[in-house]
């Protein structure tokens, strides 16, 4: 059990933090945020009149701004 527990270990410090390190950017996205600074609404599906851009913070719910013109 401490054998796998070590190497567990091992390939989390050689993957996972090397790359937390590398991409700072992806972990502190909040989409959420993002999605209501260009003026969207994060909801489970889009009206007729919206197009979808982006996921929000769950892969269930879309961002969606209204299309103009």
């Amino acid at each position: 059990m401490k054998f796998h527990l070590f190497f567990f270990i091992l390939l989390f410090g050689v993957t996972v933090l090397p790359a937390k390190r590398r991409y700072p950017e992806y972990g502190s996205l909040d989409l959420r945020k993002e999605c209501q600074r260009s003026k969207g609404v994060c909801r489970a599906l889009c009206l007729q009149n919206e197009i979808r851009v982006t996921f929000c913070i769950r892969p269930g719910s879309q961002c969606c701004m209204s299309s103009s013109g």
